[in-house]
């Protein structure tokens, strides 16, 4: 009679058990981890698709500097990113442009973009770097209104694309928040092309340059991010945290033969 009560409890816990584990509740719990580990296995990916980039870049960045050439498209411009370039041509400062604010160490400042009047006439933006605020007007820093030819060394970049929080510009008011190409290409007639002026290597070359109102360039380093590393092992922890709490919870209850067998297994190593 008594193992007869234990079997039918059994029984009723062991079809309780099955309505647990294949219940909606318990198939979206095993979504979450497939999901993470899935979502893991894919930063690995990604993981070496940014390494590969960044070796890459890297190679690009320290080749031997070429000459830009006069009238460039798209595709070479993806394909020379990060190559330095040599341009010939005289600035057109009366369509200087400054986006920002940007701060540069605590201070804040601007971006200023030129654009440069080449051999041939036609005419490319120039990002020329990092200006205090309170030279923004050129009468305050003749030094960086040169009138006559420059030969520059600097990047081929592209534009960054701005986010929803980004206002829009004012082309009339020379406000710009972000470099948009397009745009900024339009207002100052120049080829949709922008080339980053590299930052001088000596420290205090660029001191003096930020007293005289000289924008600072660009710094010759990669400045691509990559946490994919971080991503990966993020999603890979999730993933195990959450496949033991599944284990955990929809795990099969102990029987109450089995757990009577225990409990005198338990109390016989006692005895």
């Amino acid at each position: 009679m008594y193992s007869q009560r234990l079997d039918a409890d059994d029984s009723v816990a062991d079809t309780e058990w099955k309505g647990k584990l294949y219940s909606w509740k318990s198939l979206l719990m095993c979504a979450v981890p497939l999901i993470a580990f899935g979502l893991g296995t894919w930063q690995v990916q990604r993981l070496k698709w940014k390494l590969a980039l960044l070796d890459e870049v890297n190679d690009r960045m320290h080749r031997r500097p070429i000459a830009f050439p006069l009238r460039v498209t798209q595709n070479e411009i993806d394909q020379n990113e990060y190559r330095r370039v040599i341009v010939h041509g005289v600035f057109d400062h009366a369509n200087e442009m400054f986006v920002g604010p940007r701060s540069l160490e605590g201070e804040p400042g601007y971006i200023v973009v030129t654009p440069l009047v080449r051999e041939d006439g036609s005419r490319i933006l120039i990002s020329r770097g990092w200006i205090r605020r309170d030279l923004k007007d050129p009468k305050t820093r003749p030094l960086s209104q040169p009138a006559d030819p420059l030969t520059i060394v600097a990047f081929v970049r592209r534009a960054t694309a701005k986010n929803i929080f980004t206002p829009e510009p004012s082309p009339e008011n020379n406000e710009w928040f972000n470099i948009d190409l397009e745009i900024m290409s339009k207002h100052a007639h120049t080829q949709q092309v922008l080339l980053d002026v590299i930052q001088p290597d000596s420290a205090a070359t660029s001191i003096r340059s930020a007293k005289c109102g000289i924008p600072i360039g660009v710094p010759f380093q990669v400045d691509i991010r990559n946490n994919h590393l971080q991503y990966l092992i993020t999603w890979y922890t999730l993933a195990a945290i959450t496949s033991g709490m599944l284990f955990y919870t929809l795990r099969k209850p102990e029987s109450a033969i089995e757990k009577i067998r225990r409990l005198r297994s338990k109390a016989g190593r006692i005895i």
